[in-house]
Order: structure tokens, then sequence, then C-alpha cells
């Protein structure tokens, strides 16, 4: 039989055969835009990769790089990092897919970088729902102007009047630990976050809220919320929003937001309300005797609503609630957290314990309150606490963008990454601090100090944007202290230092809890 003439195909047959022909170009055709945009991307980035490659770190994957190293639950993702900060000790890099990480822990690297380069990285944006752009998460920018404005407010004349506030609430704090006396171990954090959050609304706010007496659940929300936002950071898909909000964690996250604004909603309410009934007692006017006694009285809050209802442009509304959560959130959590971990040590080393005891007394006396002329003589108390927060830093890592190259010695750091202070790693760089796990209040005097490279101790970072509440959570902390240690002794099953495990919460947390046992002192 012959073969049918071309012209006995069907239209429809030679329709397709064109169409596959030019489907098969249009393929070709973008496999090689899209070679030719990987290969510019990659020319690009050759300086990057070229001062990458001289740097020691883990194997990286193609694309990926190492992200599978954080995959998996928060702890499996920090015991990975302490692994590599071990592993590759002063400085490392790690391709978290597409993005460079350094990871510096040597203290000579953290004096050139800290005070130079203040961008904070994009996963800082994670918390922003909850406190915008607060000093915690604000651009460089606002963060300047901010701090600016806040910065009088934290002077050591309305610090020593803070002091009294602190001592009423720690007394209301052993009261609240009468019911643990004697009965065992139980997780002091749980109660002593109720008392620092009453401590910095009445302090830096004006407000009291009575939390310790009446069970408010804000720490447990702050826990929820810093939960979150470590999770969403180590999981690379949930940097995507529209990912992130398909997940139970964002509808969790929305709802403890609300929480904790409606919070910052009646402390402002509140605060603004008493604002405006002391200008009505002269008629409305602000005159120069009213605003002498303000300017006497006046802490945070009160300054940050001077300025904003004065119109002026240092503030807004919206900035007034976003740094009144952030003070309340750091405040409250940080301070607690740390005087947690003191308790723990002062309960693992019973020698030291006495040694700050006997001093408690020798200073302050067996009953009348702390004064604040009584902390600058507290001085073997404020070794031991800055001991504690050399083995458990507020902050354990910190990131920074670098926007240009560095030359940091044997390394340069190219423009453009991420770079991770390994805080927790330069505290206990043997380099520094012999015997690092060794705790030793000793390494505080100030001959020893001398001796140290001045970043070697940064638990509130080091530069310009270091904590502004350093001093003042210093002074909470030594007032609590001082209370609480001529009550009661403590105690803990924690044997030493290193029996504490470390799980990453936004700050550390103890994998099994701040636990101690108090007994009242005969």
């Amino acid at each position: 039989m012959c073969e049918a003439p071309l012209s006995t195909y069907s239209l429809y047959e030679v329709t397709s055969l064109h169409t596959l022909s030019n489907r098969g170009l249009l393929v070709q055709i973008c496999l090689c835009a899209f070679l030719i945009w990987c290969l510019r991307l990659l020319w690009s980035r050759r300086r990057l990769y070229e001062l990458a490659s001289k740097m020691p770190g883990p194997f990286s994957l193609p694309l990926i790089g190492s992200a599978l190293s954080f995959a998996g639950n928060i702890n499996d993702t920090f015991s990975n990092i302490m692994v590599l900060f071990k592993t590759y000790p002063g400085l490392f890099r790690v391709w978290y897919g597409p993005k460079l990480l350094v990871a510096i822990s040597d203290p000579k690297y953290f004096e050139i970088l800290l005070p130079n380069y203040l961008k904070k990285q994009y996963m800082y944006t994670f918390a922003e729902p909850v406190v915008g752009h607060g000093l915690f998460t604000a651009p460089v920018d606002t963060w300047k102007r901010h701090r600016k404005t806040i910065m009088p407010t934290f002077n050591q004349k309305i610090l020593d009047g803070f002091v009294q506030i602190f001592s009423e609430q720690a007394e209301i704090f052993i009261d609240q630990l009468k019911g643990h006396s004697g009965n065992g171990e139980f997780d002091i954090f749980n109660v002593l976050s109720k008392c620092t959050l009453d401590i910095i609304c009445e302090t830096a706010m004006g407000v009291k809220i009575n939390s310790q007496t009446t069970d408010h659940p804000y720490p447990e929300w702050v826990d929820r919320i810093f939960e979150i936002v470590v999770q969403r950071a180590a999981v690379c898909w949930y940097h995507c929003d529209l990912i992130f909000n398909l997940t139970s964690n964002a509808r969790d996250f929305k709802t403890v937001s609300r929480n904790l604004h409606s919070v910052t909603e009646k402390v402002v309410r509140e605060k603004k309300k008493a604002y405006n009934e002391k200008i009505a007692e002269i008629d409305g006017h602000f005159n120069e005797n009213i605003q002498e006694h303000v300017s006497n009285k006046k802490a945070f809050l009160d300054y940050l609503i001077e300025v904003t209802s004065e119109g002026s442009s240092k503030f807004t509304n919206q900035e007034l609630a976003n740094e009144v959560t952030t003070f309340i959130i750091a405040g409250s959590d940080t301070t607690a957290s740390t005087s947690s971990y003191v308790f723990i040590t002062l309960g693992i080393h019973q020698d030291l314990q006495q040694k700050v005891y006997d001093e408690i007394i020798e200073v302050v006396g067996p009953t009348r309150p702390v004064e604040p002329a009584d902390l600058p003589h507290l001085k073997y108390t404020e070794m031991f606490i800055k001991e504690t927060l050399r083995l458990f830093p507020v902050a354990t890592m910190i990131l920074r963008d670098i926007d240009e190259e560095v030359a940091l010695g044997d390394y340069v750091i190219p423009g453009g990454v991420t770079v991770v202070f390994g805080i927790l790693w330069a505290h206990t760089d043997e380099k520094y601090w012999p015997e690092p796990y060794k705790f030793d209040p000793d390494r505080f005097l100030p001959e020893e100090v001398s001796k140290r490279h001045p970043c070697a101790y940064v638990p509130f970072s080091y530069g310009s944007r270091n904590c502004i509440g350093m001093k003042y959570a210093m002074m909470a902390m030594k007032a609590m202290v001082a209370t609480v240690l001529r009550k009661y002794r403590i105690s803990t099953s924690y044997k030493s230092v290193e029996d504490v495990k470390l799980k990453f919460n936004l700050v550390t947390r103890p994998m099994d809890g701040y636990k101690v046992s108090v007994m009242l002192r005969s």
C-alpha cells in the first residue's frame, strides 16, 4: 500500500506538530534565559564567593547551603549552632540557602563591628507585629531618634528614685514564696516574672497592675511570642508571610499580640488620664510650676506622653505604644530571666551564697528596706550577678547586617552579609576566661577586669546600640537578691552550671526550668 500524500494529513495533526515545535522552542528559550540569569547572578556575587571560600565553615549543598542543619525543632537547631561555634572558634561562615552568614565569637572582632554597624538583621522584623519599630527592632534612623529622646529618662537620679519600688515589690515577692518554702523545687521564673512585670510598670510606666497578687498571664504571653518568633526565624520557608500565615503559630501569634497590646493600651490610657488630671488641676494651663513638678517626677512614660501631647515630631502615638510594649516586655522578661539564673547559681554554690548573704547583712542589715545608697556597696553581690550573666547572657546571639566590606585581619567580611555575634561563646573563650565553666565572681575584681579585652564580656551588647536599661536592670537585680536572701536560703538540684542545659527562646531558658527550692532562714 502506498503512503498517503502530505496533503491527506488532517489540519489538526499539522497544527499540533507546529504547536509542539513552538513549545519546544519556547522551553529552550526559557532555559537559556534562566541559565543566563544564573550566570549573571553568580558573576555579580563572585566577590562574595571568593571571600567566603577563605573562611572556615561547614559543608554546604548547592542552593540550600547548610539549611538542613537548622531544620527540626528549635532545640535541635540551637544544639547544632553550639556545635558550630565550638568546632570553628573565632569566626566561621554558614550558607543559609543563598544567604551568607558570618558567625564570630572573638572579642577583637566584636570591637570592630558592634560599634560601627547598627543595622539589625531582617529576621528581627518577625517581632514587629508586637513591638513595631521600638528600640529592639527599629531601623537605624528611627532608633537614633528614639534613643536620643528616651535616654534622659534613665539618668541616675531617676533610677535612684526607683529603688523604693524595687524593694516594695521584692517584699511582695517574698510573700509569694511562702507557699513554696520547704515544699521542694519549683520554677522560680513563673513567680518572679510577675514581680518584674509589676516593677517595670510601676517604675518606668508609673502604673500599678498588681500582677503578683492577681496572677496576670502576661509572662506566659511573652514566652509564647518569643517561642513563635524563634521558630519562624529557624525555618526558612516560614520567612514567607504567605506560608507562615497558614500555620497555627500564626494564629497564636495574632491572638497573643492582641493580648499584649491590650496591656499596653491600658497602661498608656491610665497614664494619660493621670497626666491630663495633673494639668487640669491648674485650670488647664501648663505653667512653670506644673512643668517643674512634672520634670522632677517624670520617668520613661511621663516623658514620652509629654513630648507626644505637645505635638512634637519626636514621637507619634503609635511610636509611643511601640516603645511602651518594648520596654514592658524587655524590662519584665529579661530581668526575671537573669534573676532566676542568679538564684540557680546561688543554689549551686552554697559557699558563695553565704558570702553574698554576709555582705547584704553588713551593708543593708537584717530588716530595713534596701536604699539607693546601699547598692554601690553591694560589690560582691554585683560581681556574683555579673558572673551569672557571663555564663547565662540575656542575648546569646546578636544579628547585624553589614553593607560594606570590612577587613578583620586574617579575613574580609563581604558586604551584604549578616554577622552573627556569638556572645555566649565569647564569654566562655579560654583565651580570656581560664576554666571558663568554673563559677568565680572574683573574675570581676577591678584588677581582673582591667586585664581583659573590653568585648570579652558584653551581656548587654557593646557600642551605642547596647541595652539602654542595663543600669536599671543591675540595680533592680541587686535590690531583689538583697531582699530575698535575707529571708530565704536558696537550693537547687543542679550540681554545676554545666548541668543547666539551655534551649533557645529568643532569650535562653533552661531546658528543665529555673528549678530551685527555698527555705526560711531561722
